[in-house]
């Protein structure tokens, strides 16, 4: 939910915040994803995809007029634990 507060400006009754502060989806993913490893002392280890880093992901399914958390897929410890039927 707050990811999606973030992007829209939007709580859940529909009333809108400060709306020029709004970041993209991309901007969202990153800051939500760097904060967690920076609070968590772990940098060099995760908060990015890159080659030689841990990630457990979840990979959600989006519809282009409004932002739902659908999980879609889980990978955990670079396992696939969660995938949504089709």
């Amino acid at each position: 939910m707050n990811m999606s507060i973030s992007i829209t400006r939007k709580d859940r009754d529909g009333a809108v915040y400060s709306p020029k502060q709004a970041v993209s989806r991309e901007e969202a993913l990153r800051l939500y994803a760097g904060a967690a490893s920076r609070y968590a002392f772990a940098e060099q280890h995760t908060g990015t995809i890159d080659v030689g880093k841990l990630a457990d992901l979840a990979i959600l399914s989006v519809d282009e007029d409004e932002i739902k958390n659908i999980v879609a897929l889980k990978i955990v410890g670079g396992r696939v634990v969660y995938e949504r039927a089709s």
